[in-house]
């Protein structure tokens, strides 16, 4: 679950985990745009964005740049960077300071003919472990960054952990060392020869602390790719909740994902909870799941049955988990992952760096997103839209009467093709505990248009 991104004012703290990938030839090139926004409504947030190279140097910036950049971020507003400040072809990672409490998003693209699209939150800190619930090579092949969040150098191990029963051979342990700030970036590809893999991934520190993020990239077609991107887990919880589980919606569908962390072998149980008009569905169970491998449950995309709801996972004896969720839309060549939410760590606010809406030309790229109550409870929830600058603001929204509340930012935002691009803060009006996704899109798309447009990330608990 990620939190806010803060720091103590008059205090520099490494904030942002955010490494700008860019991979071998065997898959395309990525390109990173980053989302700041201050959580401050009263005061100016005095921010500074530093850019470092694989081996830990500060990247040398074409002028009139200097490196950290120094910039400023308006009460209640956000700033995006895009394209970013190097030029192109850096590859390397970043990380942002500010004297007032900020939340931070990537989109990072795959830049193909036709552009694939993933989206992943920026962290306050590292950890000593690491946790990637899914890890593939199959026709998705998965790319991971890891960054090291201290101030010391880190020295690290890679368990790669195979799916229990899939049959997949044993990839041995593999250790490296960053420098504080740096970022180090692996390809799936490279690893267990020409043959399919698929499991989950334990990054242990023996100094420094650790972050990540994975790009999972299906090729198949290499002018339209498929891109769905999630952070790295520093731990787990004994519950997870997943505020939006599919089958064949419209030819939609979720995967889930989850890892048991331990200590020792689980089982893990996803329940699940319909949207209103959907019947109850029985539960998952995984029996024996090994320590750091997964339990995966992939709905159907087409068929007869159709399905909306939530899941709750829990595992058994005092074990934790972790679980991602793959929102695809096959004939379409849509992909995007978010992270299950701890419930410990909600709070009655929820807040989302990057909302739009009719952002573009030809087609327009909006967001919607849900907010869920972390109890399965009825909620009423008001967001405040805190626009960028030169868009107007606009009214207070508020729903109620549901466990599950789905707000749209094309309706109601602006007039006519008036784009609208900004934030946004809920709050659940009688103090209970939300958590919420924000999925990225785009409308006014030809019926037989097959592209990755979609994304998804966790808004943060304030």
């Amino acid at each position: 679950m990620k939190k806010i991104l803060s720091v103590l004012l008059l205090v520099v703290f490494l904030i942002g985990a955010l490494p700008a990938m860019e991979v071998e030839a065997a898959l395309p090139a990525y390109e990173s745009a980053i989302q700041v926004q201050n959580l401050d409504t009263v005061a100016v947030a005095n921010i500074s964005i530093a850019y470092y190279n694989p081996d830990g140097s500060l990247a040398t910036l074409p002028a009139p740049y200097t490196n950290p950049v120094a910039d400023t971020v308006q009460p209640g507003s956000s700033n995006t960077y895009l394209p970013i400040h190097p030029d192109i072809g850096f590859k390397g990672s970043v990380v942002v300071s500010s004297d007032k409490e900020i939340a931070i998003i990537s989109n990072l693209t795959v830049a193909a003919t036709n552009r694939a699209l993933g989206t992943y939150t920026g962290v306050a800190s590292g950890g000593p472990s690491l946790f990637f619930p899914l890890i593939d090579k199959r026709n998705n092949v998965s790319v991971f960054s890891i960054q090291n969040a201290s101030s010391v150098e880190a020295n690290y191990v890679i368990d790669f952990v195979s799916m229990p029963g899939g049959g997949f051979a044993d990839i041995a342990d593999l250790p490296g060392t960053l420098q504080p700030g740096a970022a180090a970036t692996y390809n799936m590809a490279d690893y267990n020869g020409a043959n399919p893999w698929l499991g989950s991934i334990k990054v242990t520190a023996s100094t420094g602390a650790l972050a990540g993020v994975v790009s999972n990239v299906n090729t198949n077609v290499p002018a339209s790719p498929t891109n769905g991107v999630y952070n790295g887990f520093s731990g787990g919880s004994t519950t997870a909740i997943l505020p939006l589980i599919m089958e064949n919606n419209n030819g939609n569908r979720t995967g889930t994902s989850c890892q048991n962390l331990g200590p020792g072998t689980a089982t893990i149980t996803m329940s699940y909870t319909p949207s209103d008009g959907f019947l109850a569905r029985a539960d998952d169970v995984f029996v024996d799941v090994p320590e750091n491998g997964i339990a995966v449950q992939i709905m159907d995309y087409t068929g007869t049955t159709t399905w909306v709801g939530g899941a709750t996972v829990t595992v058994s004896g005092s074990a934790n988990i972790a679980c991602v969720v793959n929102q695809t839309r096959p004939i379409k060549k849509n992909s995007n992952l978010y992270e299950g939410f701890n419930p410990a760590a909600a709070t009655d606010t929820v807040v989302m760096p990057l909302i739009m809406s009719k952002n573009g030309s030809a087609t327009k790229a909006f967001t919607a997103f849900s907010v869920a109550s972390a109890d399965g409870t009825d909620i009423n929830v008001t967001c405040d839209w805190k626009p960028s600058g030169g868009y107007a603001d606009i009214a207070d929204t508020t729903k109620s009467g549901a466990a599950v509340l789905v707000f749209s930012q094309q309706v109601g935002f602006s007039a006519g093709d008036t784009p609208w691009i900004g934030s946004a803060v809920c709050t659940e009006n009688g103090g209970k505990s939300i958590v919420a996704v924000v999925n990225q899109s785009r409308e006014g798309l030809p019926a037989d248009y097959q592209r990755d447009v979609t994304s998804a990330y966790d808004a943060f608990n304030q």
